[in-house]
C-alpha cells in the first residue's frame, strides 16, 4: 500500500515528509523550487525496505553526541543541502520475504519484476523523470528493479528518454547474481513459503543472467556511469540466523568501481555521519554525473 508521507517523520532532525506524486512516488525535496531543477535523482529501496526506512542514517545502539544533527533521511537532509538544483525522488512498493497465506496466481504476479517495472515506469513517466538528466540509487532488489525498468524504457518509444538521460547510477549491495536468501527461503523453518521477490533472487537464476546480460550491453551502448557498494559483514535475518546476504561476487557486476565496505545488509545504504566515506563517495559521484548540468 501506500505510506503516508507523515510516517516518515522522526523524533530527530531531517525528517523524510514529502509531497505525494499518487501512489509509489514520493518528491523528497523540493516541496517549493527554490533553485531551477537540473537534474532528478531516483531513490529505490530492496527488499524488506520502504520509502522512509531504508535512506536513514546509520543507527547507533549508542545515540551519538551530535544527535541533533540525526537524519531519518539522508537524501532530503544532506543531498539536498549539498546538491539544491536536484530533485529528489523515492519510490515506493511492497517487498515481503514470504507468502504465509495463498495468493492467488495474478497477485503473485503484480509482485514480479516485470510488472512492478511497467506499473513504475507509468508513474516515473507522469512525474517527468526522463526530461532531464537522471541519477538512480537502488539497495538490493531495488537495483534489479532500475534494471528492469532502464531495459523496458528502451523498447518504449515514449519511456526511452528515461534511458537517453540516464547519467549514472549508484548500487548498494544489489544481487546481480542471486542472493543466499533465496537458499534459506527454500531451507529455513521460518520462511515456508518463499514470496516471488526471493524466488527471483535464486543465485545464477536464468532470468537474472538474461537481465545482467541485456543490461551490460544497455550500459555499453548508453555510456552510463555506475559505482556500486558491496557489504562484507552479514546480516541478523530472524533470530536464529546470521546471513551474508548479498556475496561481493553478486554484488559486482564488473562494470564500473566496486567498493566494498565493512557493514551489513541493511546498513551498506545507511551512512554514518555526512563525512562518512559512504555518504560522500556516494555524494561525489552523483555531482560527476550531472556536473555538466550543473554548471549551466
Amino acid at each position: 500500500g501506500v505510506v503516508d508521507a507523515d510516517q516518515g517523520k522522526g523524533k530527530r532532525g531531517g525528517d523524510c515528509r514529502s509531497s505525494r506524486r499518487g501512489r509509489f512516488l514520493f518528491t523528497l525535496i523540493p516541496l517549493v523550487c527554490s533553485q531551477p531543477i537540473k537534474a532528478d535523482v531516483l531513490f529505490v529501496h530492496g527488499l524488506l525496505g520502504a520509502a522512509f526506512k531504508t535512506w536513514r542514517q546509520k543507527d547507533y545502539i549508542e545515540p551519538p553526541e551530535e544527535e541533533v544533527n540525526y537524519t531519518q533521511c539522508w537524501p532530503k537532509t544532506w543531498l539536498a543541502a549539498d546538491c539544491p538544483n536536484l530533485r529528489i525522488l523515492s519510490v515506493e512498493y511492497d517487498t515481503h520475504l514470504s507468502d504465509w497465506r495463498s495468493k492467488c496466481p495474478v497477485e503473485n504476479e503484480r509482485k514480479s519484476l516485470a510488472y512492478r517495472s511497467r506499473e513504475l515506469l507509468t508513474k516515473l513517466k507522469a512525474a517527468g523523470v526522463g526530461n532531464r538528466p537522471v541519477v538512480w540509487v537502488a539497495h538490493s532488489m531495488g537495483g534489479l528493479l532500475v534494471k528492469q525498468m532502464l531495459l523496458d524504457a528502451k523498447e518504449d518509444p515514449e519511456m526511452r528518454a528515461m534511458v537517453q538521460n540516464t547519467q549514472g547510477i549508484v548500487f548498494y549491495s544489489v544481487p546481480h547474481h542471486g542472493s543466499r536468501l533465496a537458499e534459506y527461503s527454500i531451507n529455513a523453518r521460518f520462511l515456508l513459503f518463499p514470496s516471488v521477490e526471493v524466488k527471483e533472487l535464486s543465485k545464477d537464476s536464468p532470468a537474472l543472467r538474461d537481465l545482467n546480460n541485456n543490461f551490460r550491453n544497455l550500459i555499453e551502448e548508453q555510456k552510463i556511469n555506475m559505482l556500486s557498494f558491496g557489504e562484507m559483514l552479514p546480516t541478523n535475518i530472524g533470530s536464529m540466523i546470521r546471513l551474508h546476504v548479498v556475496p561481493l561476487n553478486s554484488a559486482d557486476m564488473g562494470i564500473g568501481d566496486f567498493i566494498p565496505v565493512e557493514v551489513n545488509h541493511l546498513n551498506i545504504c545507511k551512512p554514518g555521519n555526512r563525512n562518512s566515506f559512504l555518504y560522500q563517495r556516494s555524494l561525489q559521484f552523483i555531482r560527476d554525473a550531472v556536473a555538466q548540468e550543473l554548471k549551466r
